[in-house]
């Protein structure tokens, strides 16, 4: 069931990115299509075998070539300085990782390294999943791939270290006898996911919001879902901790009480976050296709440069909405679902009685909502700057819709989507585990059914059947404003700017102000810049590399060109082995 779970976003997802991709390589770029094919090809064979590994060797075998060939397709147009510097950046992470794996792998093979284990997992597959502070890569080679990469690889491929996660370094995986041996193991893995999933949550969608570029607000907003995963799983393992059973023998009752009660705690977020890997695999596949689409007709991401689409792209304007309302977790919709999965598991560890099952529950909650909100705001904002109002550029006002397959593959994986939400009532019907929880959700599921069929009649009505008669353009109340333009209008980076001044704390944004100069009749023209760095890569990330680039520096005085002292240092190099040996 698990391998199952992480394989079909691989298999859909490759399929839809395939067949988009096929429309979106277009002019110079179809020159280099067989190396594209080649690459894209790799990393899902990769990808696949990833899941279908029998061991730990071919395990990292086939995770190493995952890496290798994603690679490849995020160096596609290598002719730009920022694209080498974002391959660089994930050809690091990659093989940071890949080492902090193998060293996991020598850690399981002792029973008493369990918690050693597990913080190597957390390294290694945190750097490919975007744990803060391990995300930097994914900001800077989303928007550097082609579009039907950057789908795969935030759909289906950051989710394979959660499956590697699972399978390796949990009770429910290869190595179940393990857990036992490290005191509190549960606790502290559970309250690590819990915290990383707090923060990544949070701060990845608060880094969402003043980003400019529309792919690299949904590559933080995958930084955000990957931490509401991670929150699921955490509480899962706390739920699974045999430190909460009671051990008095004449209490059965309460015994067993407690015990149903950690069982549906720990069955609701394991299975929460299981159903929010296929949700955001789905709708953040079908959300980088479209942002592919929007950059295939107009030529730039950049929102406030853009506008107006709607009209001039419904097919594709429509699909991104439904998906963008998908992702923010709104009801009815299937996004919402398995978050409330987390909710309610939530409220039953407040419900325990247990200190830290309390603690925990309280803190998920109040991220859950808080991160569902700042979603909200980030989706309105990517939704408002680049498909409503009105143009802010010539090519957005020039743009056109795109080949019908583009726009279809992007109605398939929503449909994916809404086909979860029938799982989620299966679930519901035949879990005893879910029982107390089954008759709310399965209200919820019926309701998004409905409305989910509502919204395809709708959008069959309209694309099917288009009205025959066009209305009439008619002039737009002004307000006092004689033919206004969009320069009158809100970009999405006003939108967004009492919220980013809130967290100003937390973002430190950039400010530029050009005044205007010249004489108040013909003055020239004036512009307010705003920008804001990832802090982990700012604060922590590019400080740690320069003074490791300075070390190195001076350890490259000793490379002088003399022969002589070369001989002379290793001769010192000997006699300290020597010395050593002798001493041991």
């Amino acid at each position: 069931m698990l391998k199952f779970i992480f394989l079909a976003p691989i298999i859909l997802l490759g399929i839809a990115a395939a067949c988009h991709a096929s429309a979106y390589l277009h002019g110079d770029a179809r020159r280099h299509l067989p190396r594209f094919w080649t690459f894209f090809v790799l990393t899902v064979i990769a990808m696949i075998g990833v899941v279908l590994s029998p061991g730990k060797l071919t395990f990292l075998l086939s995770w190493e070539a995952m890496g290798l060939a994603s690679a490849g397709l995020v160096a596609f147009e290598n002719t730009e300085k920022s694209v080498r510097k974002a391959t660089w950046i994930y050809l690091l992470a990659c093989h940071a990782g890949a080492c902090a794996l193998m060293i996991c792998g020598v850690f399981l093979m002792r029973p008493d390294c369990c918690l050693a284990a597990f913080i190597c997992a957390i390294v290694g597959f945190g750097l490919k999943i975007g744990f803060p502070p391990f995300h930097v890569w994914l900001p800077e080679a989303h928007p550097a791939a082609p579009a039907p990469a950057s789908a795969i690889m935030s759909g289906a491929m950051i989710p394979l270290g959660f499956y590697g996660l699972i399978r390796f370094v949990t009770p429910w995986g290869e190595n179940p006898e393990i857990w036992g041996q490290t005191p509190n193991m549960f606790a502290i893995s559970g309250w690590i996911l819990v915290i990383i999933g707090v923060f990544g949550a949070i701060g990845g969608i608060l880094f969402a919001l003043p980003q400019v570029n529309l792919k690299k607000l949904l590559a933080f907003s995958s930084v955000e879902n990957m931490g509401v995963i991670a929150m699921g799983i955490g509480l899962a393992l706390l739920g699974t901790d045999p430190a909460f059973l009671g051990t008095d023998p004449e209490n059965i009752a309460q015994n067993n009480n407690i015990s149903a009660l950690l069982s549906a705690i720990a069955d609701l977020s394991l299975y929460g976050a299981l159903l929010h890997v296929l949700n955001h695999a789905f709708l953040k596949g079908a959300l980088f296709l479209g942002a592919g689409s929007v950059l295939r007709q107009t030529g730039t991401l950049e929102q406030d440069k853009l506008g107006g689409l709607m009209k001039r792209m419904p097919k594709t304007g429509t699909m991104f909405v439904l998906n963008a309302l998908g992702l923010s977790g709104l009801p009815p919709l299937n996004g919402f679902l398995s978050e409330l999965l987390i909710y309610i598991a939530a409220f039953h560890a407040i419900k325990s009685g247990q200190a830290s099952l309390m603690f925990a529950g309280f803190l998920i909650i109040s991220a859950l909502a808080l991160t569902g909100g700042l979603a909200a705001a980030a989706y309105c904002k990517a939704i408002g700057a680049t498909f409503l109002g009105e143009p802010r550029s010539y090519a957005a006002e020039k743009a056109v819709e795109t080949p019908k397959r583009m726009w279809i593959v992007q109605f398939g994986l929503f449909a994916c989507s809404l086909a979860m939400i029938l799982i989620t009532i299966w679930l519901c019907a035949n879990s005893a585990i879910l029982g107390g929880a089954a008759g709310g959700l399965t209200a919820v599921c019926v309701s998004g059914a409905l409305v989910g069929l509502v919204v395809i009649l709708v959008a069959l009505r309209r694309f099917a059947c288009p009205r025959g008669k066009e209305k009439p353009l008619r002039p737009t109340w002004d307000c006092g404003y004689h033919e206004p333009t969009a320069r009158m209008a809100y970009t999405g980076t006003a939108f967004t700017q009492p919220l980013v001044d809130l967290c100003r704390t937390i973002l430190k944004p950039r400010h530029h102000l050009i005044p205007f100069t010249g004489h108040p009749a013909t003055p020239t023209d004036a512009a307010f810049v705003t920008e804001t760095d990832d802090r982990a890569l700012s604060g922590f990330w590019r400080p740690l590399f320069t003074w490791f680039a300075r070390l190195f520096q001076r350890a490259h005085l000793l490379q002088n060109g003399s022969l002589h002292f070369y001989i002379f240092v290793v001769i010192i190099g000997v006699m300290a082995l020597l010395a050593a040996a002798m001493a041991s």
